[in-house]
């Protein structure tokens, strides 16, 4: 024990080039040591390559239809028969590959900035709850617990089925719609966890010091308090990402998310569910897709919380079996 004291306080007395890396830095070289944040970030880096540059390498745009082709053989091009169409067509002549490509970018456009509102909602909510207590609090906090009690894939779909036959939900081939659904119901966790943050870091001394010597109330919440809740909140929308790209899935599944011509891996997974008897090929891209997207968010999500809370990671790995 004496010892793990030590070597706690030599690592506080550590070299200064050491302690300038600061606490990002620090988070980023744990993050680069963790083999399944290392694992989720090759992935994650990998499909978004693929998403950005796909659509300049292949020949086919997701939208076009080669009926030439498809009339030719007969019915949907099965995979590595044609050159034009590595991973076939469907029964439409739409290349696969394409539209497996074009689902990337909607998926991860989808989760991306279904985060930022989850963020934008999230973080106003949870830190006013934490900083002014009282009224505020209660108010804010029950409302958030009102939003949790619905189940999330629920609520989504319940806001999508509303707005199903509004100009809002053509609105970008209904990737606004999806958007603003998985946000509106994702914040209540982030609320929840900016305001046990808030809680916590606003008994440090510190943010005593910074009252007492006249610091408005506004200004040491957004400056002091804030920014030392990243961490927390940076490894929330990481562990988000993959729960709203399933969502994203499910919603263009029911024929509620993103509409065509833009293809989705959810309706790419429910094309190939009808024609399994006929074009069984047809299904394999999108799931695989979809699976490796889920298992390199969840694996980077995990190596974001190892990276930013150490010491929790350390309790885990001494949790008895």
């Amino acid at each position: 024990m004496a010892d793990a004291r030590i070597a706690s306080v030599g690592d506080q007395l550590a070299s200064p080039e050491r302690r300038s890396r600061g606490f990002w830095g620090d988070a980023l070289r744990r993050l680069l040591r963790s083999p399944s944040g290392v694992a989720g970030l090759v992935i994650v880096l990998l499909i978004t390559v693929i998403a950005l540059i796909g659509p300049l390498v292949i020949p086919w745009p997701y939208y076009e239809q080669d009926l030439e082709a498809v009339l030719a053989y007969g019915g949907p091009i099965p995979p590595f028969v044609d050159p034009a169409h590595l991973l076939g067509t469907d029964r439409l002549g739409r290349d696969q590959l394409a539209r497996v490509v074009d689902g990337a970018q909607v998926s991860l456009t989808v989760a991306l900035v279904a985060q930022l509102v989850v963020v934008a909602i999230g973080v106003p909510v949870g830190l006013m709850a934490g900083w002014r207590g009282g009224k505020t609090e209660t108010a804010l906090m029950r409302f958030t617990d009102i939003i949790g009690t619905f189940p999330d894939l629920l609520f989504i779909i319940m806001i999508s089925a509303a707005v199903v036959d509004t100009p809002l939900f053509t609105l970008q081939n209904g990737l606004l719609t999806t958007f603003i659904a998985i946000g509106l119901i994702s914040w209540v966790g982030t609320a929840r966890l900016v305001r046990g943050q808030t809680l916590s870091l606003k008994q440090k001394e510190d943010i005593e010091a910074a009252r007492a010597i006249g610091v408005p109330e506004n200004t040491i919440a957004r400056r002091h308090i804030l920014p030392q809740a990243m961490g927390p909140i940076t490894v929330a929308v990481s562990i988000g990402i993959p729960m709203a790209i399933l969502a994203e899935s499910t919603l263009s599944f029911l024929g509620l998310g993103v509409q065509m011509p833009r293809a989705s891996w959810g309706a790419l997974i429910d094309i190939g569910i009808d024609n399994i008897s006929t074009a069984p090929w047809l299904i394999w891209p999108p799931v695989i897709a979809l699976g490796a997207a889920l298992i390199g968010f969840t694996l980077l999500g995990d190596g974001m919380r190892e990276a930013f809370d150490p010491r929790a990671s350390r309790r885990s790995s001494r949790r008895p079996l």
